[in-house]
């Protein structure tokens, strides 16, 4: 029986759509997962990314102080809105290497650095056209480009007195804009093909498996990339510059937000089942509260790295009791997923 909901009053304003599907308990929840969770992450993406954009905008036509801060916080508030769905490959954002394109991270081979100084180096605006600016390496189109842009050392001079202002003006739009076009498109993608396509019942059940599939290895990405490779395996080969978003000092920021939205999805799937992966998530986000601020330091210092051990412990638990009921309660089997380990 075709059931008609409405994704209306999300952030950008949504037409409202059509979601027909078998009324079984898994397709209810993938439906709940869509328009309660995934829907409006990807809206929230695209109103940052549009703020973002305007203050590029804005700055580069009238350069001063106030508004290289307006840069900065522009960015957070961007980087904040993909850290809540940063997990998910599924879909529109794990095509056309929108992912890597919207945040090469982990950076490998410097190649952030690398990308950006190539486009700096270059004069005039012709080959930062969206057209010709997507044919740069990826690791210099997105956001963890804006952040070296922003927060290196002695980037705000660099963007109001350097010799080369102008361009890196010119670049940070260009990256901006590119932000803006890939959220739109994975947006776009969710409000309208996807939800039309999971109306299908053989498309809504690999919907499912693959949303829970990146969900359930998002725990070991959290631990292998976000916390084991600064921490190297002891003081001695701790690698504070391998932190997230390191430079905006926003490396438990981002922690945060992951265990936040994993928190949030666990609870739309559990809802009304016994378990117990929402409690776990919540044990694991309260132990990263209490990590350091800068990551950079802390994994340098032997008393402070305890803590970090702590949050490793506890999403290695929250990962197993997710393993162990998420995938019964949808009726699924998961999939493999590369950044899943042990």
């Amino acid at each position: 029986m075709a059931v008609k909901r409405a994704l209306a009053g999300f952030f950008l304003g949504l037409a409202i759509l059509a979601v027909a599907g078998p009324a079984r308990a898994s397709d209810d929840t993938l439906n709940q997962l869509v328009e309660r969770f995934i829907v409006p992450h990807y809206q929230a993406l695209a109103l940052t990314a549009d703020a973002q954009e305007k203050s590029w905008s804005e700055f580069c036509a009238r350069p001063d102080e106030m508004g290289f801060k307006a840069l900065q916080r522009a960015y957070l508030a961007t980087a904040d809105t993909w850290s809540q769905i940063e997990f998910l490959h599924y879909g529109p954002i794990g095509e056309e290497f929108r992912a890597e394109r919207l945040s090469y991270w982990p950076e490998r081979k410097n190649a952030t650095a690398k990308g950006l100084a190539v486009l700096l180096e270059k004069d005039g605006v012709a080959d930062l056209t969206p057209e010709m600016f997507v044919k740069n390496s990826v690791a210099a189109q997105g956001l963890p480009a804006l952040e070296r842009l922003l927060f290196d050392e002695k980037a705000e001079h660099e963007m109001l007195m350097g010799a080369r202002r102008e361009r890196r003006c010119a670049v940070g739009q260009a990256i901006a804009w590119n932000v803006v076009m890939i959220a739109h498109e994975v947006r776009l993608g969710w409000t309208s093909d996807i939800v039309e396509a999971i109306a299908k019942p053989d498309t809504a059940k690999e919907a499912t498996s693959r949303i829970a599939t990146d969900f359930l290895a998002f725990f070991a990405y959290m631990r292998d990339s976000k916390l084991r490779q600064p921490l190297g395996k002891d003081v001695a080969s701790a690698r504070p510059q391998l932190a997230e978003s390191w430079r905006s000092k926003r490396s438990k920021r981002a922690l945060q937000l992951n265990l936040e939205a994993a928190e949030d999805l666990s609870k739309i799937i559990m809802k009304g089942k016994e378990g117990d992966t929402p409690a776990t998530i919540a044990t694991a986000a309260s132990l990263a509260d209490g990590l350091p601020d800068e990551f950079g330091p802390a994994v340098s210092d032997a008393k402070q790295r305890q803590q970090f051990y702590l949050v490793l412990d506890a999403l290695a638990a929250a990962r197993d009791k997710a393993r162990g009921e998420i995938p019964a309660i949808l009726g699924i089997t998961v999939g493999f997923n590369s950044s899943d380990g042990d």
